[in-house]
């Protein structure tokens, strides 16, 4: 398992979003993304919250 550090981005929310609201990211490494099997034409995916940990899989079309 390999494991490696990053920050979460924050940005404020646009549009008709409460005072306050922000939208929240994270990047990831493209050779974990590509790994995954993701690209530009294929990016559904599923994230599982459980508690304090989030786990993100490669999604079928009509899931997510």
């Amino acid at each position: 398992m390999e494991t490696r550090k990053a920050n979460i981005i924050f940005a404020k929310a646009g549009g008709n979003a409460g005072k306050g609201s922000y939208n929240t990211k994270v990047s990831l490494p493209k050779a974990w993304v590509d790994e995954m099997g993701f690209s530009v034409d294929d990016r559904n995916a599923v994230l599982e919250y459980d508690d304090k940990t989030i786990t993100i899989r490669k999604g079928e079309a009509d899931e997510g």
